[in-house]
């Protein structure tokens, strides 16, 4: 059984708690709540909530990209798949693209 990593943890917390709040309004501290560790726990991960959406939002592309060395993996599959998380991650994207801002942001 493979075990879910810290980094992992925490990008779920922050996709829930994106499900309710505009992302600029959620904190460190509102993360770490949610899923039950630490502030420090999260800072020895990223450095801010910027970082866990861009590694978050990359961990999600690689691991599809990742599949397309996988003997009679189909690069239309690869386009699907990226379509389909593209679609069902419709409601983050929007609210990262609306809701953040600065030079650390999302956009």
């Amino acid at each position: 059984m493979k075990r879910k990593t810290a980094k992992q943890i925490l990008a779920e917390s922050f996709r829930e708690l994106a499900k309710e709040k505009n992302i600029d309004k959620i904190t460190v501290k509102d993360i770490t709540e949610n899923c039950g560790y630490s502030t420090a726990t999260f800072y020895r991960q990223f450095k801010d909530k910027y970082d866990l959406i861009a590694w978050a939002y990359t961990w999600g592309v690689t691991s599809i990209m990742d599949r397309i060395d996988d003997d009679g993996y189909e690069w239309r599959k690869t386009l699907l798949e990226g379509a389909h998380q593209l679609q069902t991650e419709k409601d983050l994207i929007t609210n990262l693209l609306l809701h953040t801002s600065g030079h650390d942001s999302f956009v």
